[in-house]
């Protein structure tokens, strides 16, 4: 699965990177409440797509978390992960470097992150607030607008 495609065609039809524009408009609900250990979760239930947000998030830090949540909403419909973490063997590290992939990519525009093609992963990573690893991931995905080929 193409997660950066999946993202971009979410900004194009919702006209938006403001995961909580999406969400709303999607009819999903976002609940904000005190919780203990986590900085959100997804919830699917009797049809109703519900966030669950840490009430002590800045607003940076929600934004991303809305987003993270939104691509486990997307990238892993009927997973349980606080089941398959409690309860049974299976790593479930894959599903949340899936959804942090799907934040960044749903966050940040290519042509927002251009003038970190030339920098470091440390200053990308400062700038969107992210890990160097997932800095490294989004900056591999952004196709410059000039391509080295056409200096040539």
């Amino acid at each position: 699965m193409d997660i950066k495609r999946l993202a971009e065609r979410l900004v194009d039809k919702h006209g938006t990177r403001d995961p909580f524009r999406i969400a709303e408009e999607l009819g999903y609900t976002i609940i904000h409440t005190p919780l203990v250990g986590v900085r959100g979760f997804y919830q699917y239930l009797k049809r109703c797509h519900i966030i669950y947000l840490d009430s002590e998030l800045g607003e940076a830090t929600a934004r991303f978390v809305c987003a993270h949540e939104l691509g486990h909403s997307f990238l892993h419909q009927g997973l349980n992960r606080i089941f398959m973490d409690t309860r049974t063997f299976i790593i479930t590290g894959r599903y949340e470097t899936e959804a942090n992939q799907f934040a960044v990519d749903l966050i940040y525009s290519d042509e927002e992150l251009q003038p970190y093609l030339s920098r470091s992963y440390e200053r990308a990573a400062a700038y969107m607030g992210v890990s160097n690893a997932l800095a490294e991931y989004r900056m591999g995905e952004v196709v410059p607008e000039h391509p080295a080929d056409e200096w040539a």
